[in-house]
């Protein structure tokens, strides 16, 4: 793996700081920053991006930055430090986005007997991690890692499987400790597409030549004229030239001669 990169360090610090605000110096880290699942009705843009600093708890945190330290590094050498920003905030964002088109309220009992809607939260870098994941996936899906620290597995095959299971656990909308799957399939398909249009620039080339609305339209006037075709030299012309380099030196020469003379040696 190597030595750690700077943007995952930075990225490191940041969650662990806001944890540790949360966590030991008691700021109300969660209700600041937490992605609610209808944001967009106070709107809440910031949130899209807040939320994937701050965790449900140590072993939320441990997991997910267990992924960044150790794919995040390789990920990193392999765009750059400004790709990886964007991959990781863009997957993050559009991890959230999915998850809270999907969210749903639910109804909440107050003391007085009184029921009320309320939508659910959204907290955790596991979209943005899943987004470097399949980025990883992406670059390099020959390359064997270890799941679970013990299984050898294909990382094309790692994540293939994780994509169908969290496929899987979004259209069955299990209740199991309110995981976010939503997040992580879309930050993950965001990851990889992204992954792999830095990897195959020339299919980002030919998807804009196929689809008409991607093609530039040339506004009026912008055409360009044909360019003019070079003055045919002949023999008494250049004779001319070099009969004037013999008598005044290369310096009397205009030019335009001068481009006449570089054509004709060119030739």
């Amino acid at each position: 793996m190597g030595a750690i990169s700077p943007s995952v360090k930075f990225l490191l610090i940041l969650n662990v700081a806001v944890y540790l605000l949360q966590a030991v110096f008691g700021l109300p880290m969660r209700e600041w920053f937490a992605l609610r699942g209808d944001w967009w009705s106070t709107l809440g843009f910031g949130q899209l991006f807040t939320y994937m600093f701050v965790h449900g708890g140590f072993t939320h945190l441990l997991v997910n930055m267990l992924g960044l330290f150790f794919i995040g590094p390789t990920v990193e050498r392999a765009i750059g430090s400004y790709r990886f920003f964007i991959l990781y905030y863009v997957s993050g964002i559009l991890g959230g986005l999915g998850w809270s088109l999907l969210a749903e309220p639910y109804m909440v009992a107050d003391g007085l007997g009184k029921t009320f809607l309320e939508y659910p939260v959204c907290v955790g870098a596991s979209g943005a991690v899943m987004g470097m994941l399949g980025a990883f996936g992406a670059l390099y899906p020959k390359a064997e890692l270890l799941l679970w620290f013990v299984i050898p597995i294909r990382a094309w095959l790692l994540v293939l499987i994780l994509a169908i299971w969290e496929l899987s656990e979004v259209i069955g909308r299990p209740k199991i400790g309110g995981i976010a799957n939503a997040a992580h399939l879309v930050g993950g398909v965001a990851g990889f597409a992204y992954a792999m249009t830095l990897k195959h620039p020339r299919w980002v080339d030919q998807l804009k030549a196929k689809l008409p609305f991607l093609k530039k339209k040339p506004s009026a006037g912008s055409y360009a004229s044909p360019r003019p075709r070079p003055e045919r030299l002949t023999k008494e012309e250049v004779d001319r030239i070099l009969d004037k380099i013999g008598k005044e030196g290369m310096g009397a020469l205009s030019p335009r001669e001068r481009e006449m003379l570089k054509r004709a040696t060119r030739g």
